[in-house]
């Protein structure tokens, strides 16, 4: 056994590799005396759990002064013994427990659903203290950024960034070191074993600092991370024939669009000097310049153009386009297809400062708008289809229901046209009076809706006075927030998530209140889907809706079953849903027929 002594806050730490099959006694030893609650990590051959050849190689367990680290790539004893202690701990700590626990269930054969009752994750306590990430001047959620916050920022600093060094030092990057480093290497076991010994001790440091008021949601929160990671686990079926076709056609579309650019004397419509010097020979004036005083060539001045017929453009466009949709997605979920033709999504419940999720992998909530031919590639199991719940304008009554605006809750209740209301106080068409329900949950101010409404700034006031005059207690409820938050740095959500507003936005509150709570509802929707039996159908959440593959014959039944359970009332608002039965693709709900 070969041991590495390290210190952690001026404490002194020891971590044993067990190097043959009898460092196993001891190792068995430390777990019986501390079965009650361990940390626990593993370290694998990369990130694509579900990829050809994926591997875990070590797993490791530990308290704040002791870790053991177990090369369970040998197989035999060493991954036998990791699996029984897994089995037999009590409480499992973790950080980001969804990806282990997977590893676990596909590399060692123990299933998630046996571990997740048992695991305590401090990424979720993090996010609960401070929902902000280090871009926004909170602490961040990941293992380096708190260790560096509530533990030790010279062990952040110096074991935490071992991997980068090592992927330098084997001239590598470190998304590919993970399988090409030696077990041997002492840097890889001190940064393997450190883990466990940092999340025992961030579990300590963070548990105290959740608000009383949230100390509810530690449970929702484990209990809706194991539902994501069961539909990461499943997986969404690959039209593959389909997809390599599109791939193809993006391909040609990219080329075949480039050689028209270069007709007009562009060579790389990626170069923006060159494109912009192109437009100004045709006369094109372009007036907004780039923090470094570039010409800004952007998708709206293209759009603008090819409004106008303007046949360079849409060659630009249109490369552009083709290359992003096939690179960024199609080609993306080629690479990374298993065996069975899934792609896995990796979902973040807990991504936002207001908890929103986020999607990667299969990034269904940064798809185009309304686009079938991405989609396309994603099918329905064999003698399924797929289906669709959303909930009808679901951020608007959760406004009504937390601002308790009469007319909002009665426009409702009623089935009247909110939007309409609202461009009748001011004089303007319905598409406005949307544009402006919606902006102003969001915090826009009346340059950013005259610009996206195509109006000008005087009438956006107009349109913005309309609103609240139609409803005051949704002003009323913005101030209310704004107040709380310019006091307390802060504002409550009725589900108990403390959300942080930053001192110079405070028009944020109401946006972030709306967001979080709406986040919550259907959170909550995803346990009752999830008790109901439904989570095997699942694919996918994507913010208010949520993605079904359901067998053919109860479809019908399926849609109408979910969209009842996933519908509630929100104090005194009823927050009802759509259901939609497709066909075989996801993309049938954009495309009839398909």
């Amino acid at each position: 056994m070969h041991q590495h002594h390290h210190k952690v806050d001026d404490q002194p730490v020891v971590i044993n590799v067990v190097e043959n099959v009898d460092d196993l006694t001891g190792f068995r030893a430390f777990i019986k005396a501390n079965r009650r609650i361990l940390a626990c990590d593993s370290e694998t051959t990369g990130l694509n759990i579900y990829s050809e050849g994926f591997g875990c190689r070590v797993v490791q367990f530990g308290n704040t002064k002791e870790a053991w680290v177990v090369p369970v790539e040998r197989g035999g004893y060493y991954a036998q013994n990791a699996a029984a202690a897994l089995r037999v701990t009590e409480t499992l700590v973790f950080h980001n427990a969804s990806f282990d626990l997977q590893v676990f269930d596909r590399c060692l054969g123990v299933p998630m659903r046996s571990l997740w009752p048992k695991v305590h994750d401090t990424r979720i306590l993090a996010h609960l203290v401070d929902p902000r990430g280090r871009e926004e001047g909170g602490s961040g959620h990941s293992l380096e950024d708190l260790t560096r916050r509530y533990i030790d920022p010279d062990v952040a600093d110096g074991v935490k960034t071992l991997m980068v060094t090592l992927a330098r030092k084997h001239k590598t990057t470190k998304d590919k070191i993970w399988g090409l480093v030696d077990f041997e290497d002492p840097d890889y076991q001190l940064y393997a074993g450190m883990d466990t010994i940092l999340a025992s001790r961030l579990y300590t440091a963070l548990k105290p600092l959740v608000p009383s008021v949230s100390v509810k949601l530690i449970e929702s929160e484990r209990k809706l991370a194991q539902v994501c990671s069961r539909l990461e686990q499943t997986g969404f079926l690959l039209d593959v024939p389909y997809t390599k076709l599109l791939s193809h056609q993006l391909m040609d579309t990219e080329v075949a669009f480039a050689w028209k650019a270069a007709q007009f004397g562009c060579e790389n419509v990626f170069s923006t000097e060159q494109v912009a010097d192109v437009l100004e020979s045709r006369g094109v004036r372009i007036p907004e310049r780039t923090p470094s005083g570039r010409r800004k060539v952007d998708k709206k001045l293209l759009e603008n153009l090819i409004g106008g017929g303007d046949e360079f453009a849409e060659a630009v466009f249109e490369v552009k386009r083709a290359r992003k949709w096939r690179t960024t997605w199609v080609d993306g979920f080629l690479n990374s297809v298993d065996g069975d033709n899934r792609c896995h999504p990796s979902i973040n419940p807990l991504r936002a400062r207001t908890a929103r999720m986020s999607i990667t992998g299969i990034p269904a909530q940064t798809l185009p708008a309304g686009d079938s031919m991405i989609r396309n590639c994603f099918v329905a199991d064999p003698g399924q289809v797929m289906v669709s719940v959303d909930y009808q304008a679901q951020e608007l009554r959760v406004l009504a229901a937390l601002s308790g605006d009469p007319v909002m809750k009665q426009a409702f209740e009623t089935d009247a046209d909110l939007h309409q209301i609202t461009a009748d106080a001011s004089g303007v068409d319905r598409k406005v009076g949307k544009m402006v329900n919606f902006a102003y949950v969001y915090g826009s101010g009346p340059r950013n809706i005259a610009e996206q409404a195509g109006i000008d700034v005087d009438t956006a006031k107009r349109v913005i006075a309309g609103f609240e005059k139609s409803y005051p207690k949704v002003k009323e409820l913005s101030q209310k927030l704004q107040n709380m938050a310019r006091s307390g740095g802060m504002v409550t959500t009725p589900f108990g998530r403390q959300l942080p507003v930053d001192k110079d936005r405070p028009y944020a509150a109401l946006n972030y209140m709306v967001q979080s709570s709406s986040r919550d509802i259907t959170a909550k929707a995803l346990l009752r889907l999830d008790d109901a039996g439904f989570t095997p159908y699942l694919r996918l959440p994507i913010h208010d809706e949520v993605l079904l593959s359901v067998p053919t014959d109860k479809a019908e039944w399926g849609a109408r079953r979910v969209g009842e359970i996933m519908a509630c009332d929100f104090r005194g608002v009823h927050i009802g849903t759509d259901a939609e039965v497709g066909g075989r693709s996801w993309g049938s709900f954009y495309q009839k027929g398909i």
